[in-house]
């Protein structure tokens, strides 16, 4: 009978489509992966992909494979947000996901206020801008700029955030101006930058807020910033001055089981206080 192990590299990559992509978002080399699941189609007695195109396709057979290992995926993580939402303890870790800019000014004061009076929560903060799936408990807590659309997730509003093109005081000519832009797949939901700009050209693209920020201090082009972080940053001006800025919801994620454990409770109380706090701040520049 196949074990879990090898059930869970299957439905990695069934979702990954290569082994070199499973392989990191599991934590393991190529060769185990592989490995593994050659083990699982020796156990199955059939093949579960095949290669087309460069990437792993499932067959029929993957295909049905794949259902019973999602029905058995959903079942133990139910069981774990359910045994989590039963612990009263304020000890244990706690998973914090948000982006880098929101993370280093709002989440991780939040998040150092909660470890000086619980020091037995042991806080694990990811600072990206890269959506972490709390369903299935890649994180506990996000922050995030978008709310999300799964009925078993609990949103919160905290804040509203201004957001507008920045560029290098010494680059301020519209014609000469490159975009510097996020990544697709996590672009913001707001007019971007290089929508704005002639031709559209970009001269880089990033997964990263803080790196946006520093390509933009360094000269690459004119990149969308929270205007709190680009109205401070010395040699920054608004690439287009006579423009408002747009604005992004800010919102506080949890799972309805684990919102209920008073470790996770503790640490969602003080990032609401925090961003309730910061909320003047994070509108600040919202007019021209």
């Amino acid at each position: 009978m196949p074990d879990w192990d090898g059930l869970r590299i299957f439905l990695a990559l069934s979702r990954a489509r290569t082994l070199a992509a499973a392989a990191r978002k599991l934590g393991v080399d190529e060769t185990t992966v592989a490995r593994r699941l050659a083990r699982l189609e020796r156990q199955m007695g059939t093949s579960l992909f095949e290669r087309a195109a460069g990437v792993l396709v499932l067959t029929a057979a993957g295909e049905g494979v794949r259902s019973a290992v999602e029905q058995m995926e959903a079942a133990a993580l139910a069981a774990e947000r359910r045994a989590l939402g039963a612990d009263r303890h304020l000890s244990g870790r706690v998973r914090v996901t948000a982006p880098e800019i929101l993370g280093r000014y709002f989440v991780l004061p939040a998040l150092h206020a909660v470890h000086a009076r619980h020091p037995g929560i042991a806080i694990e903060l990811i600072s990206t801008i890269v959506r972490l799936d709390v369903t299935r408990r890649e994180a506990d807590v996000a922050i995030r700029t978008v709310r999300p659309t799964e009925p078993a997730l609990v949103a919160r509003k905290l804040a509203r955030m201004a957001v507008a093109p920045y560029v290098r005081r010494s680059r301020t000519k519209r014609s000469q101006l490159a975009a510097v832009g996020y990544a697709d797949g996590i672009r913001l939901p707001l007019r971007n930058v290089e929508d704005r700009l002639p031709e559209g050209r970009v001269a880089l693209r990033t997964n990263s807020i803080a790196t946006v920020l520093e390509a933009v201090s360094l000269g690459w082009g004119a990149g969308d910033l929270p205007c709190f972080v680009g109205d401070a940053t010395s040699g920054l001006l608004r690439a287009f001055p006579s423009e408002k800025p747009d604005w992004l919801d800010v919102w506080l994620i949890v799972h309805a089981d684990v919102q209920r454990t008073s470790r996770v409770r503790v640490v969602v109380d003080e990032l609401a206080r925090a961003f309730r706090n910061g909320a003047e701040l994070l509108a600040a520049g919202s007019s021209p």
